[in-house]
Protein backbone atom coordinates (compact mmCIF):
# COMPACT_ATOMS: atom_id res chain seq x y z
CA UNK A 1 0.00 0.00 0.00
CA UNK A 2 2.90 2.18 0.87
CA UNK A 3 4.36 1.56 -2.48
CA UNK A 4 0.99 2.37 -4.67
CA UNK A 5 1.19 5.98 -2.41
CA UNK A 6 4.48 6.75 -3.10
CA UNK A 7 3.77 6.13 -6.96
CA UNK A 8 0.81 8.55 -6.73
CA UNK A 9 2.79 11.23 -5.45
CA UNK A 10 5.30 10.68 -7.87
CA UNK A 11 3.04 10.67 -10.38
CA UNK A 12 1.14 13.75 -8.75
CA UNK A 13 4.68 15.56 -8.79
CA UNK A 14 5.29 14.77 -12.60
CA UNK A 15 2.07 16.41 -13.81
CA UNK A 16 2.44 19.75 -11.45
CA UNK A 17 6.19 19.89 -12.87
CA UNK A 18 4.40 19.08 -16.66
CA UNK A 19 1.56 21.46 -16.09
CA UNK A 20 4.27 24.35 -14.29
CA UNK A 21 6.50 24.04 -17.58
CA UNK A 22 3.75 24.52 -19.91
CA UNK A 23 2.20 27.11 -18.11
CA UNK A 24 6.09 28.75 -18.60
CA UNK A 25 6.00 27.87 -21.84
CA UNK A 26 2.62 29.84 -22.57
CA UNK A 27 4.00 33.06 -21.00
CA UNK A 28 7.16 32.64 -22.66
CA UNK A 29 5.35 33.06 -25.94
CA UNK A 30 2.48 35.74 -24.97
CA UNK A 31 2.35 37.61 -21.60
CA UNK A 32 -0.44 37.67 -19.68
CA UNK A 33 -2.77 41.28 -20.18
CA UNK A 34 -0.48 44.21 -20.16
CA UNK A 35 -3.58 46.41 -18.60
CA UNK A 36 -5.11 43.36 -16.57
CA UNK A 37 -4.86 45.33 -13.10
CA UNK A 38 -3.95 49.04 -14.44
CA UNK A 39 -5.55 51.41 -13.44
CA UNK A 40 -8.26 52.79 -16.20
CA UNK A 41 -10.67 55.72 -16.47
CA UNK A 42 -12.86 57.50 -19.11
CA UNK A 43 -13.80 61.19 -20.44
CA UNK A 44 -16.49 62.96 -21.91
CA UNK A 45 -14.98 64.26 -25.13
CA UNK A 46 -15.31 67.93 -25.27
CA UNK A 47 -13.25 70.45 -27.77
CA UNK A 48 -13.38 73.20 -25.72
CA UNK A 49 -12.19 71.53 -22.59
CA UNK A 50 -9.58 69.31 -21.61
CA UNK A 51 -11.41 65.46 -20.51
CA UNK A 52 -12.09 65.08 -17.19
CA UNK A 53 -11.18 61.37 -16.50
CA UNK A 54 -12.85 59.28 -14.02
CA UNK A 55 -13.79 55.60 -13.49
CA UNK A 56 -17.65 56.10 -14.16
CA UNK A 57 -19.29 58.11 -16.71
CA UNK A 58 -22.81 59.29 -16.97
CA UNK A 59 -25.06 60.59 -19.58
CA UNK A 60 -28.08 62.81 -18.68
CA UNK A 61 -29.32 63.88 -21.98
CA UNK A 62 -30.02 61.75 -25.47
CA UNK A 63 -27.66 61.97 -28.18
CA UNK A 64 -24.02 60.45 -29.94
CA UNK A 65 -21.45 60.82 -27.15
CA UNK A 66 -17.93 60.26 -27.90
CA UNK A 67 -15.75 58.79 -24.94
CA UNK A 68 -12.19 58.11 -24.67
CA UNK A 69 -11.05 55.75 -22.84
CA UNK A 70 -7.51 55.49 -20.67
CA UNK A 71 -5.51 52.96 -19.10
CA UNK A 72 -2.06 53.74 -17.33
CA UNK A 73 0.06 50.59 -16.95
CA UNK A 74 3.14 49.35 -15.86
CA UNK A 75 5.78 47.84 -17.93
CA UNK A 76 9.16 46.62 -16.47
CA UNK A 77 10.82 44.73 -19.42
CA UNK A 78 9.73 45.70 -22.57
CA UNK A 79 12.26 45.07 -24.63
CA UNK A 80 11.76 41.21 -23.74
CA UNK A 81 8.57 41.42 -26.46
CA UNK A 82 9.33 41.26 -30.80
CA UNK A 83 5.55 42.55 -30.94
CA UNK A 84 2.34 43.49 -29.11
CA UNK A 85 -1.25 41.95 -30.30
CA UNK A 86 -4.37 44.15 -28.82
CA UNK A 87 -7.95 42.87 -28.69
CA UNK A 88 -10.87 44.87 -28.48
CA UNK A 89 -14.25 44.95 -29.34
CA UNK A 90 -15.46 46.58 -32.69
CA UNK A 91 -16.82 49.90 -31.85
CA UNK A 92 -13.63 50.87 -29.90
CA UNK A 93 -11.31 52.61 -32.57
CA UNK A 94 -8.32 55.22 -32.44
CA UNK A 95 -5.84 53.76 -30.24
CA UNK A 96 -2.81 55.10 -29.27
CA UNK A 97 0.10 53.99 -27.56
CA UNK A 98 1.94 56.82 -25.11
CA UNK A 99 0.62 59.35 -27.68
CA UNK A 100 1.42 57.49 -30.62
CA UNK A 101 -1.10 55.02 -33.47
CA UNK A 102 -1.03 52.01 -33.05
CA UNK A 103 -1.05 50.74 -36.40
CA UNK A 104 -3.39 48.32 -37.99
CA UNK A 105 -2.66 45.96 -40.76
CA UNK A 106 -4.10 46.82 -43.81
CA UNK A 107 -6.11 50.39 -43.74
CA UNK A 108 -10.11 50.52 -44.06
CA UNK A 109 -10.20 46.74 -42.50
CA UNK A 110 -11.94 46.69 -39.31
CA UNK A 111 -10.04 44.27 -36.23
CA UNK A 112 -10.90 42.74 -33.10
CA UNK A 113 -7.46 41.58 -32.69
CA UNK A 114 -4.82 44.02 -34.42
CA UNK A 115 -1.54 41.93 -35.06
CA UNK A 116 2.07 42.60 -35.18
CA UNK A 117 1.82 45.88 -33.38
CA UNK A 118 5.50 47.18 -32.81
CA UNK A 119 6.97 46.96 -29.65
CA UNK A 120 8.85 49.84 -29.70
CA UNK A 121 5.57 51.85 -29.10
CA UNK A 122 6.12 50.52 -25.29
CA UNK A 123 8.49 52.18 -23.22
CA UNK A 124 10.25 50.86 -19.67
CA UNK A 125 7.69 52.14 -16.47
CA UNK A 126 4.50 53.66 -17.24
CA UNK A 127 2.80 53.92 -20.34
CA UNK A 128 -0.69 55.37 -21.69
CA UNK A 129 -3.35 53.74 -24.06
CA UNK A 130 -5.99 55.46 -25.34
CA UNK A 131 -8.96 54.96 -27.42
CA UNK A 132 -12.19 55.87 -28.46
CA UNK A 133 -15.74 54.69 -28.18
CA UNK A 134 -18.93 56.30 -29.09
CA UNK A 135 -22.15 56.02 -26.96
CA UNK A 136 -25.57 56.55 -28.35
CA UNK A 137 -28.34 57.54 -25.38
CA UNK A 138 -31.86 57.83 -26.85
CA UNK A 139 -34.77 58.82 -25.72
CA UNK A 140 -38.09 56.44 -25.44
CA UNK A 141 -41.46 56.94 -26.44
CA UNK A 142 -44.42 55.65 -24.59
CA UNK A 143 -47.12 54.64 -27.06
CA UNK A 144 -49.88 54.77 -24.57
CA UNK A 145 -48.98 58.75 -23.60
CA UNK A 146 -46.58 59.52 -26.70
CA UNK A 147 -44.43 60.87 -23.77
CA UNK A 148 -40.60 60.74 -24.37
CA UNK A 149 -38.64 59.99 -21.48
CA UNK A 150 -35.09 59.53 -20.48
CA UNK A 151 -33.26 56.39 -19.23
CA UNK A 152 -30.10 57.26 -17.74
CA UNK A 153 -26.76 55.45 -18.66
CA UNK A 154 -23.55 55.32 -18.24
CA UNK A 155 -19.90 54.06 -18.98
CA UNK A 156 -18.05 52.23 -16.62
CA UNK A 157 -14.53 52.36 -18.01
CA UNK A 158 -13.73 48.54 -15.74
CA UNK A 159 -16.45 47.21 -18.64
CA UNK A 160 -14.57 48.42 -21.36
CA UNK A 161 -12.90 45.24 -22.90
CA UNK A 162 -9.64 45.74 -23.73
CA UNK A 163 -6.76 43.91 -23.50
CA UNK A 164 -3.03 43.99 -25.10
CA UNK A 165 -0.30 41.11 -24.98
CA UNK A 166 3.48 41.33 -25.60
CA UNK A 167 4.48 38.71 -27.72
CA UNK A 168 7.85 36.58 -27.92
CA UNK A 169 9.86 34.95 -30.75
CA UNK A 170 8.00 31.87 -29.96
CA UNK A 171 4.44 33.53 -30.14
CA UNK A 172 4.87 33.48 -34.51
CA UNK A 173 2.60 31.48 -35.78
CA UNK A 174 0.33 31.31 -39.31
CA UNK A 175 -2.87 32.81 -39.05
CA UNK A 176 -4.19 32.35 -42.28
CA UNK A 177 -2.74 29.75 -45.24
CA UNK A 178 -1.49 28.84 -47.08
CA UNK A 179 -4.37 29.65 -50.00
CA UNK A 180 -3.29 28.86 -53.28
CA UNK A 181 -3.98 31.16 -56.10
CA UNK A 182 -3.86 31.34 -59.97
CA UNK A 183 -1.97 28.84 -61.56
CA UNK A 184 -0.18 27.85 -64.75
CA UNK A 185 1.38 25.09 -66.75
CA UNK A 186 4.73 25.91 -65.39
CA UNK A 187 3.81 28.23 -62.32
CA UNK A 188 1.79 28.29 -59.24
CA UNK A 189 1.17 31.18 -56.88
CA UNK A 190 0.61 31.22 -52.86
CA UNK A 191 -0.56 33.57 -50.35
CA UNK A 192 -0.51 33.22 -46.00
CA UNK A 193 -0.68 35.31 -43.20
CA UNK A 194 1.62 35.33 -39.86
CA UNK A 195 0.90 36.86 -36.74
CA UNK A 196 4.43 38.96 -36.17
CA UNK A 197 5.72 40.57 -38.87
CA UNK A 198 8.05 37.87 -39.97
CA UNK A 199 10.56 36.41 -43.17
CA UNK A 200 8.52 33.58 -44.72
CA UNK A 201 10.43 31.03 -46.63
CA UNK A 202 8.29 28.89 -49.31
CA UNK A 203 10.34 25.69 -50.11
CA UNK A 204 9.14 23.92 -53.31
CA UNK A 205 10.63 20.72 -54.10
CA UNK A 206 13.62 21.96 -52.50
CA UNK A 207 13.82 25.10 -53.95
CA UNK A 208 13.83 28.41 -51.49
CA UNK A 209 11.61 31.35 -52.17
CA UNK A 210 12.23 34.32 -49.32
CA UNK A 211 9.90 36.82 -48.75
CA UNK A 212 10.59 40.32 -46.57
CA UNK A 213 9.28 40.51 -43.48
CA UNK A 214 5.57 41.23 -43.29
CA UNK A 215 2.25 40.08 -42.12
CA UNK A 216 1.36 38.96 -45.21
CA UNK A 217 3.52 36.97 -48.07
CA UNK A 218 2.71 36.29 -51.79
CA UNK A 219 4.82 33.85 -53.61
CA UNK A 220 4.90 33.07 -57.78
CA UNK A 221 6.73 29.90 -58.12
CA UNK A 222 7.79 29.80 -62.07
CA UNK A 223 9.72 27.13 -64.19
CA UNK A 224 7.66 24.31 -63.32
CA UNK A 225 6.48 21.17 -65.51
CA UNK A 226 3.13 20.91 -66.76
CA UNK A 227 0.71 18.35 -64.97
CA UNK A 228 3.22 17.80 -62.27
CA UNK A 229 2.79 17.05 -58.64
CA UNK A 230 4.98 19.35 -56.40
CA UNK A 231 5.43 19.43 -52.81
CA UNK A 232 5.73 22.77 -51.16
CA UNK A 233 5.95 23.96 -47.16
CA UNK A 234 6.06 27.50 -45.54
CA UNK A 235 8.67 28.31 -42.12
CA UNK A 236 8.43 31.78 -40.63
CA UNK A 237 11.41 33.69 -38.84
CA UNK A 238 11.78 37.05 -37.62
CA UNK A 239 15.20 37.32 -39.09
CA UNK A 240 17.62 35.07 -41.16
CA UNK A 241 19.62 35.21 -38.28
CA UNK A 242 16.94 33.47 -36.10
CA UNK A 243 16.26 29.54 -36.45
CA UNK A 244 12.72 29.27 -37.96
CA UNK A 245 9.98 29.69 -35.31
CA UNK A 246 7.21 27.69 -36.80
CA UNK A 247 6.03 26.03 -39.87
CA UNK A 248 2.85 24.52 -41.98
CA UNK A 249 3.57 21.45 -44.81
CA UNK A 250 4.40 19.95 -46.96
CA UNK A 251 1.06 20.30 -49.10
CA UNK A 252 0.98 19.57 -52.44
CA UNK A 253 0.00 21.33 -56.01
CA UNK A 254 -0.18 19.85 -59.51
CA UNK A 255 0.36 22.70 -62.48
CA UNK A 256 -2.40 22.96 -64.89
CA UNK A 257 -2.65 20.35 -67.28
CA UNK A 258 -3.48 22.76 -70.49
CA UNK A 259 -4.58 20.45 -73.64
CA UNK A 260 -8.09 20.11 -73.89
CA UNK A 261 -9.09 17.53 -70.93
CA UNK A 262 -9.21 18.61 -67.62
CA UNK A 263 -12.38 19.88 -65.18
CA UNK A 264 -12.76 22.97 -62.96
CA UNK A 265 -15.03 23.97 -60.38
CA UNK A 266 -17.15 26.99 -60.29
CA UNK A 267 -19.32 27.84 -57.12
CA UNK A 268 -19.78 30.79 -55.08
CA UNK A 269 -21.80 32.09 -51.69
CA UNK A 270 -19.95 30.55 -49.03
CA UNK A 271 -20.93 33.35 -46.06
CA UNK A 272 -21.60 33.53 -42.78
CA UNK A 273 -22.14 29.33 -42.45
CA UNK A 274 -18.88 28.22 -41.74
CA UNK A 275 -20.23 24.16 -41.25
CA UNK A 276 -22.01 24.33 -44.68
CA UNK A 277 -19.02 25.48 -46.64
CA UNK A 278 -16.92 22.98 -44.92
CA UNK A 279 -18.41 20.34 -46.35
CA UNK A 280 -18.64 21.75 -49.95
CA UNK A 281 -15.09 22.28 -49.06
CA UNK A 282 -14.18 18.70 -48.51
CA UNK A 283 -16.65 17.29 -51.56
CA UNK A 284 -14.65 19.70 -54.17
CA UNK A 285 -11.43 19.07 -52.69
CA UNK A 286 -12.57 14.94 -53.03
CA UNK A 287 -13.32 15.49 -56.65
CA UNK A 288 -10.34 17.32 -57.43
CA UNK A 289 -10.69 19.49 -59.98
CA UNK A 290 -7.87 21.09 -61.66
CA UNK A 291 -8.90 24.69 -60.38
CA UNK A 292 -11.69 26.57 -58.34
CA UNK A 293 -13.10 29.59 -59.80
CA UNK A 294 -15.58 31.07 -56.44
CA UNK A 295 -17.92 33.74 -57.54
CA UNK A 296 -18.22 35.84 -54.53
CA UNK A 297 -19.67 36.48 -51.27
CA UNK A 298 -17.16 34.42 -48.76
CA UNK A 299 -17.94 35.64 -45.84
CA UNK A 300 -20.44 37.92 -44.02
CA UNK A 301 -18.94 41.49 -43.89
CA UNK A 302 -16.13 41.52 -45.86
CA UNK A 303 -14.44 44.89 -43.88
CA UNK A 304 -13.99 42.64 -40.72
CA UNK A 305 -10.78 40.89 -41.41
CA UNK A 306 -11.71 38.21 -38.65
CA UNK A 307 -14.90 36.39 -40.55
CA UNK A 308 -12.42 35.62 -43.48
CA UNK A 309 -10.68 33.26 -40.87
CA UNK A 310 -13.41 32.42 -39.51
CA UNK A 311 -15.96 31.98 -42.00
CA UNK A 312 -13.62 31.46 -45.58
CA UNK A 313 -10.43 29.83 -44.88
CA UNK A 314 -10.19 28.15 -41.70
CA UNK A 315 -12.70 25.71 -42.24
CA UNK A 316 -12.10 24.76 -45.45
CA UNK A 317 -7.89 24.26 -44.70
CA UNK A 318 -6.86 21.40 -47.35
CA UNK A 319 -9.14 22.58 -49.77
CA UNK A 320 -7.24 26.14 -49.68
CA UNK A 321 -3.41 24.09 -49.46
CA UNK A 322 -3.98 21.92 -52.58
CA UNK A 323 -6.41 23.36 -55.34
CA UNK A 324 -5.44 26.91 -57.22
CA UNK A 325 -8.20 29.60 -56.53
CA UNK A 326 -9.34 32.07 -58.68
CA UNK A 327 -11.64 34.99 -56.39
CA UNK A 328 -14.41 36.83 -58.18
CA UNK A 329 -15.71 39.65 -55.71
CA UNK A 330 -19.24 39.79 -54.63
CA UNK A 331 -21.33 42.50 -52.55
CA UNK A 332 -20.64 41.15 -48.78
CA UNK A 333 -17.07 41.64 -49.73
CA UNK A 334 -17.62 45.66 -49.35
CA UNK A 335 -14.65 46.19 -51.62
CA UNK A 336 -12.54 45.38 -48.79
CA UNK A 337 -8.54 45.89 -49.70
CA UNK A 338 -7.71 42.70 -48.43
CA UNK A 339 -9.11 40.68 -51.29
CA UNK A 340 -6.54 41.95 -53.94
CA UNK A 341 -4.02 41.07 -51.35
CA UNK A 342 -4.86 37.71 -50.24
CA UNK A 343 -6.05 35.97 -53.48
CA UNK A 344 -3.83 36.25 -56.38
CA UNK A 345 -5.65 36.45 -59.85
CA UNK A 346 -3.91 36.63 -63.26
CA UNK A 347 -2.95 40.46 -63.65
CA UNK A 348 -3.94 41.10 -60.32
CA UNK A 349 -7.16 42.81 -60.57
CA UNK A 350 -10.67 42.22 -59.98
CA UNK A 351 -11.02 41.64 -63.93
CA UNK A 352 -9.05 38.77 -65.25
CA UNK A 353 -8.57 36.17 -67.90
CA UNK A 354 -6.41 33.19 -68.98
CA UNK A 355 -6.65 30.93 -71.34
CA UNK A 356 -6.22 27.34 -69.83
CA UNK A 357 -5.80 24.85 -72.21
CA UNK A 358 -8.79 25.29 -74.90
CA UNK A 359 -10.64 27.18 -72.27
CA UNK A 360 -10.72 30.72 -71.91
CA UNK A 361 -12.01 31.83 -68.27
CA UNK A 362 -13.09 35.34 -67.71
CA UNK A 363 -13.63 36.83 -64.21
CA UNK A 364 -15.03 40.20 -63.53
CA UNK A 365 -16.23 42.67 -61.13
CA UNK A 366 -20.05 42.91 -61.88
CA UNK A 367 -20.44 46.52 -59.88
CA UNK A 368 -17.82 48.23 -62.63
CA UNK A 369 -18.66 50.34 -65.09
CA UNK A 370 -20.07 47.62 -67.86
CA UNK A 371 -21.61 50.26 -69.96
CA UNK A 372 -22.07 49.58 -74.07
CA UNK A 373 -19.29 51.82 -74.58
CA UNK A 374 -17.12 52.13 -71.32
CA UNK A 375 -13.17 50.94 -70.81
CA UNK A 376 -13.97 47.59 -69.10
CA UNK A 377 -16.84 46.48 -71.93
CA UNK A 378 -14.07 47.34 -74.41
CA UNK A 379 -11.31 45.36 -72.16
CA UNK A 380 -14.06 42.52 -72.17
CA UNK A 381 -14.49 42.52 -76.26
CA UNK A 382 -11.30 42.74 -76.72
CA UNK A 383 -10.90 39.00 -75.20
CA UNK A 384 -13.50 38.03 -76.35
CA UNK A 385 -12.82 38.67 -80.12
CA UNK A 386 -9.16 37.80 -80.06
CA UNK A 387 -9.90 34.19 -78.34
CA UNK A 388 -9.86 31.15 -80.30
CA UNK A 389 -10.45 28.92 -77.11
CA UNK A 390 -13.06 25.87 -77.82
CA UNK A 391 -15.21 27.07 -74.62
CA UNK A 392 -15.43 30.21 -73.14
CA UNK A 393 -16.67 31.05 -69.41
CA UNK A 394 -17.28 34.47 -68.01
CA UNK A 395 -17.50 33.92 -64.63
CA UNK A 396 -19.36 37.69 -62.11
CA UNK A 397 -20.98 37.32 -58.96
CA UNK A 398 -24.11 38.89 -60.69
CA UNK A 399 -26.55 36.91 -62.75
CA UNK A 400 -28.17 38.28 -65.61
CA UNK A 401 -30.84 36.33 -65.30
CA UNK A 402 -32.82 34.60 -62.20
CA UNK A 403 -36.03 33.29 -60.59
CA UNK A 404 -34.72 34.73 -57.35
CA UNK A 405 -35.00 37.99 -55.60
CA UNK A 406 -32.29 39.56 -56.90
CA UNK A 407 -33.94 39.43 -60.07
CA UNK A 408 -37.56 41.37 -59.27
CA UNK A 409 -38.52 44.23 -61.62
CA UNK A 410 -39.44 47.45 -61.71
CA UNK A 411 -41.80 49.13 -64.45
CA UNK A 412 -40.77 45.43 -66.28
CA UNK A 413 -37.03 45.46 -65.98
CA UNK A 414 -34.31 44.49 -63.39
CA UNK A 415 -34.13 46.99 -60.26
CA UNK A 416 -30.90 45.90 -59.65
CA UNK A 417 -28.36 47.76 -61.81
CA UNK A 418 -26.04 44.44 -62.14
CA UNK A 419 -28.56 42.64 -63.47
CA UNK A 420 -29.52 44.94 -65.74
CA UNK A 421 -26.03 45.47 -67.48
CA UNK A 422 -25.97 41.60 -67.45
CA UNK A 423 -29.14 41.49 -69.77
CA UNK A 424 -28.44 44.41 -71.38
CA UNK A 425 -24.56 44.60 -72.53
CA UNK A 426 -22.97 40.93 -70.84
CA UNK A 427 -24.85 38.32 -71.88
CA UNK A 428 -25.20 40.33 -75.89
CA UNK A 429 -21.36 40.62 -75.70
CA UNK A 430 -20.98 36.70 -75.03
CA UNK A 431 -23.69 35.74 -77.93
CA UNK A 432 -21.76 37.99 -80.13
CA UNK A 433 -18.63 35.90 -80.05
CA UNK A 434 -20.49 32.48 -79.39
CA UNK A 435 -19.18 32.30 -75.62
CA UNK A 436 -20.23 29.12 -73.74
CA UNK A 437 -21.83 30.27 -70.55
CA UNK A 438 -22.27 33.11 -67.95
CA UNK A 439 -21.78 31.80 -64.47
CA UNK A 440 -22.77 33.93 -61.55
CA UNK A 441 -24.06 33.37 -57.72
CA UNK A 442 -25.79 35.88 -55.61
CA UNK A 443 -29.48 34.47 -54.88
CA UNK A 444 -28.33 31.32 -53.14
CA UNK A 445 -29.62 28.24 -54.94
CA UNK A 446 -29.04 26.20 -58.39
CA UNK A 447 -30.41 27.30 -61.91
CA UNK A 448 -29.56 26.66 -65.40
CA UNK A 449 -32.16 29.30 -67.84
CA UNK A 450 -31.46 28.63 -71.46
CA UNK A 451 -31.89 32.79 -73.04
CA UNK A 452 -31.86 32.94 -76.85
CA UNK A 453 -28.92 33.28 -78.29
CA UNK A 454 -27.40 29.96 -77.08
CA UNK A 455 -25.77 31.53 -74.17
CA UNK A 456 -26.12 29.36 -70.71
CA UNK A 457 -26.43 31.55 -67.87
CA UNK A 458 -25.90 29.18 -64.50
CA UNK A 459 -26.68 30.42 -60.99
CA UNK A 460 -24.19 28.33 -58.45
CA UNK A 461 -24.68 30.24 -55.06
CA UNK A 462 -24.95 27.11 -53.14
CA UNK A 463 -21.55 26.91 -51.39
CA UNK A 464 -23.06 26.91 -48.02
CA UNK A 465 -25.13 30.29 -46.98
CA UNK A 466 -28.66 29.37 -46.02
CA UNK A 467 -30.66 28.85 -49.61
CA UNK A 468 -33.57 30.66 -51.29
CA UNK A 469 -35.72 30.36 -53.35
CA UNK A 470 -37.91 31.63 -56.36
CA UNK A 471 -40.19 34.43 -56.24
CA UNK A 472 -44.07 34.55 -57.02
CA UNK A 473 -44.39 33.93 -60.66
CA UNK A 474 -40.75 33.93 -61.60
CA UNK A 475 -41.47 33.66 -65.19
CA UNK A 476 -41.92 36.93 -65.44
CA UNK A 477 -38.57 38.29 -64.72
CA UNK A 478 -37.04 35.05 -65.83
CA UNK A 479 -38.74 33.28 -68.80
CA UNK A 480 -35.87 30.98 -69.76
CA UNK A 481 -35.85 28.87 -66.54
CA UNK A 482 -34.84 25.23 -66.89
CA UNK A 483 -33.75 24.14 -64.06
CA UNK A 484 -33.83 25.09 -60.12
CA UNK A 485 -32.65 23.63 -57.27
CA UNK A 486 -32.68 25.37 -53.98
CA UNK A 487 -29.95 23.16 -52.67
CA UNK A 488 -26.01 23.23 -51.12
CA UNK A 489 -24.05 22.16 -54.19
CA UNK A 490 -21.18 23.30 -56.71
CA UNK A 491 -20.32 22.88 -60.40
CA UNK A 492 -17.75 20.61 -61.97
CA UNK A 493 -17.08 21.23 -65.36
CA UNK A 494 -14.98 18.67 -67.72
CA UNK A 495 -13.34 19.25 -70.63
CA UNK A 496 -12.75 16.85 -73.18
CA UNK A 497 -11.95 17.73 -76.88
CA UNK A 498 -14.81 18.87 -78.52
CA UNK A 499 -17.08 18.54 -75.70
CA UNK A 500 -17.57 20.12 -72.33
CA UNK A 501 -20.11 18.84 -69.72
CA UNK A 502 -21.48 20.45 -66.55
CA UNK A 503 -22.76 18.76 -63.36
CA UNK A 504 -24.50 20.39 -60.59
CA UNK A 505 -23.68 18.16 -57.69
CA UNK A 506 -24.33 18.70 -53.76
CA UNK A 507 -21.78 17.96 -51.05
CA UNK A 508 -23.05 14.44 -50.78
CA UNK A 509 -22.52 13.17 -54.42
CA UNK A 510 -26.19 13.46 -55.31
CA UNK A 511 -26.27 15.11 -59.81
CA UNK A 512 -28.92 17.96 -59.75
CA UNK A 513 -28.51 18.69 -63.30
CA UNK A 514 -26.20 18.04 -66.66
CA UNK A 515 -25.42 20.39 -69.55
CA UNK A 516 -23.12 19.43 -72.22
CA UNK A 517 -21.66 21.93 -74.65
CA UNK A 518 -20.00 21.37 -77.53
CA UNK A 519 -16.77 23.44 -78.54
CA UNK A 520 -17.32 26.90 -80.45
CA UNK A 521 -16.69 27.27 -83.88
CA UNK A 522 -14.71 30.07 -84.15
CA UNK A 523 -12.60 31.13 -86.52
CA UNK A 524 -12.99 34.52 -89.25
CA UNK A 525 -15.84 33.87 -90.40
CA UNK A 526 -17.63 32.87 -87.57
CA UNK A 527 -17.12 35.85 -85.62
CA UNK A 528 -17.57 37.92 -88.69
CA UNK A 529 -21.52 36.51 -89.44
CA UNK A 530 -21.61 37.27 -85.89
CA UNK A 531 -20.95 40.95 -85.51
CA UNK A 532 -23.06 41.18 -88.78
CA UNK A 533 -25.97 39.24 -86.76
CA UNK A 534 -25.38 41.46 -83.79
Amino acid sequence: MMIIKKSIAVCFIVILTVAASMAFAADKTRSGNLLADAARTVACCDDNAAPVFQKVVNFDKSGKNVVTFRTIFQVKNPESFVALELEKPNHIKDFTLNGKPIPKPMKGMIYKTIPGIPASLLKKGLNELRAKLTVDVKAQKDKKTSKTSFVPKQINSKDVNIQLFGLTPAALTFQTGPILGCAGENMFTVTCRVNIPAEVVLEVNGQKYISKPALLHSFKVEGLKADTQYQYSLKARLSPKNDFQTSVGPFTVRTLKGGDKFSFVIVGDSRSYPENWAKVAAAITAAKPAFTVFVGDMVTYGLNDYEWDEQHFSPAKEFFSSIPYYGIVGNHERDCPLFTNIFQTPGGGKNWSQEIGSTLIIGIDGTMDWESDGVQTKWLENILANSKAKFIFLASHYPAWTSGGHGKLKDGRPRERTIKLGQDVLMPLLKKYNATAMFAGHDHFYERSEPDGGVTMIIAGGAGVGTSHKVKDPEKQNPYSKVFESKHHYTLITVDGDVCTMKAITPEGVVLDTRSWDSRKGGFWNRLLNIFTF
